[in-house]
């Protein structure tokens, strides 16, 4: 018993130490352009909250107690520090003579809780990581020496890398040279730097500390760093920022397909084209890394001082409490729905974007009924759907999700809507057989219109039945165009079909 507490108590003094560095970075380090001093600090701080809560400084608990009474140290000797005060230790391991002891009973259940959620993460990371490779052999490859391109046959699926391979569709072969190599230098520096080592780091840790939005939160600042790495490298070959941020966008629709992957574009692509342009941090922002010693050592003397034993006088000190969990910290249910909350709309009310979502207070809490709701729904009728079907290019809803201690989950969706774009010049290259303007007439983009996602769908759907085309081949290229001097942007839409027998 007295194994199973003091592992409970080390879950509880990681976990406080991984919310206090994610704090520090989202509070100090977040918005500076040093990407490689961010990485190593993310890194650095999954490390540290792994090893601090086992280093213990003897003799601190007693000093605060009673720095008179407490005996001198004359060196500071590290030592593993996994035992809880003994007071509660004591508790634990003696079972009640007037029944059963539910305190133990309560610790097993915990631990057979912690067991689940661990298992069923880890089955998630391992069915992952075997996809990949699966991908990776049975799809044809080029070998490029520094890495090597697996040639992928479904055209919706976006361009990634994992490991030494970065995964290609058809839709990527019909980029100019010059976007394809972008592409490609892009995935090559998450190659060189093993970006994927680092995901492989979180994914191991988001198994142990499944119940930890922490480590969630630096693993999402993680990837977003290793995009800004990437970006900026791109952009240094580059003579303007402008067609490497149009390229982004053009890909910015496709869906990230593993969570252990680098996709080329995503969500926050917008984040990523602002990086891009935005000016170097000054170099005196740089001493704001030096914030990380007062936070070390802050974190060392909270986790040595729980876990050292105390005074015979001193009352028991309790774990820190962790509340919070994002929705992909532990998938699957995990009680009822509190209450909805929405923030950053305008275009819909809170009513309609309550009934797009089709989820109320008392239902279930799935997170991937939640995430299907809002942006995958096969019918179509999901919050993104109804922002991108009315004109809104560039929406994105980020959904956070708090457990409340009566065990309900309460769901905070943060909207970004972006400015509104119409439809400006619709083009189709690769037909021969029949004219431009016949197939113009076919489908439902005109230009003058607002964008809308599922005409867009729509477009390529009729497109593939025409016969002549090989469906598999047809592809759309949004280009949008910026005015920020009228009240809407523009979106160039760009069809490219491949006859069959070409």
């Amino acid at each position: 018993m007295a194994m199973l507490t003091s592992f409970l108590l080390y879950l509880a003094e990681a976990s406080f130490c991984l919310i206090i560095f994610a704090l520090a970075y989202r509070l100090l380090l977040a918005g500076l352009t040093y990407f490689a001093w961010n990485r190593a600090y993310l890194l650095g701080a999954l490390l540290a909250s792994v090893v601090i809560p086992l280093v213990g400084f003897p003799g601190l608990a007693a000093w605060l107690a009673n720095p008179a009474a407490a005996p001198a140290v004359a060196q500071l000797p590290l030592r593993l520090n996994w035992q809880l005060n003994a007071p509660l230790a004591q508790a634990v391991a003696t079972p009640t003579p007037n029944g059963p002891d539910w305190l133990a009973m309560l610790l097993i259940g915990a631990v057979i809780l912690y067991a689940l959620g661990a298992l069923y993460k880890l089955v998630r990371a391992v069915r992952n990581v075997r996809t990949l490779r699966r991908l990776a052999r049975q799809n044809p490859q080029t070998d490029l020496g520094t890495f090597a391109i697996v040639h992928l046959p479904e055209a919706s699926m976006p361009a990634f890398s994992f490991g030494r391979h970065v995964f290609l569709s058809p839709l990527h072969e019909a980029l100019s040279p010059a976007e394809r190599e972008q592409l490609l230098l892009h995935e090559q520096v998450h190659v060189q730097q093993r970006h994927t080592l680092d995901l492989l780091l979180v994914e191991a840790l988001g198994v142990m500390f499944w119940f930890n939005s922490a480590v969630g939160y630096i693993g999402r600042q993680l990837k977003v760093v290793h995009e800004y790495l990437a970006d900026a490298a791109v952009a240094r070959t580059q003579a303007s920022p402008a067609p490497y941020g149009e390229l982004l966008i053009k890909l910015a629709a496709q869906q990230l397909p593993f969570a252990l992957v680098h996709a080329f574009s995503h969500k926050q692509i917008f984040l990523r084209i602002q990086m891009l342009t935005q000016p170097t941090s000054s170099p005196m922002k740089k001493l704001r890394f030096l914030f990380i010693v007062p936070v070390f050592a802050f974190t060392w003397a909270a986790t040595a001082c729980v876990g050292s034993p105390a005074p015979e006088t001193a009352a028991p000190a309790e774990a820190p409490a962790n509340t919070t969990a994002a929705p992909n910290a532990a998938a699957g249910r995990i009680g009822r729905i509190g209450r909805i909350s929405w923030q950053g709309n305008t275009y819909l009310t809170a009513t309609e974007l309550n009934q797009a979502l089709g989820l109320k207070t008392g239902d279930a809490y799935d997170s991937a009924a939640v995430a299907r709701r809002l942006s995958f729904d096969p019918k179509g009728d999901d919050v993104t759907s109804r922002y991108m079907d009315h004109g809104y290019l560039f929406f994105s809803v980020s959904p956070k999700a708090t457990r409340q201690p009566n065990g309900t989950t309460d769901l905070t969706f943060n909207i970004s809507e972006g400015r509104k774009a119409q439809i400006g010049r619709v083009s189709i290259t690769g037909n021969t057989k029949t004219s431009t303007a016949a197939l113009l007439k076919l489908i439902p983009l005109r230009s003058g219109e607002d964008f809308s996602r599922a005409k867009l769908l729509e477009t390529q759907r009729i497109l593939a039945q025409q016969g002549e085309f090989d469906p598999n081949k047809v592809g759309i290229n949004p280009a949008p165009e910026m005015r920020p001097n009228e009240p809407t942007d523009l979106v160039n839409i760009a069809l490219v079909v491949v006859e069959k027998g070409k």
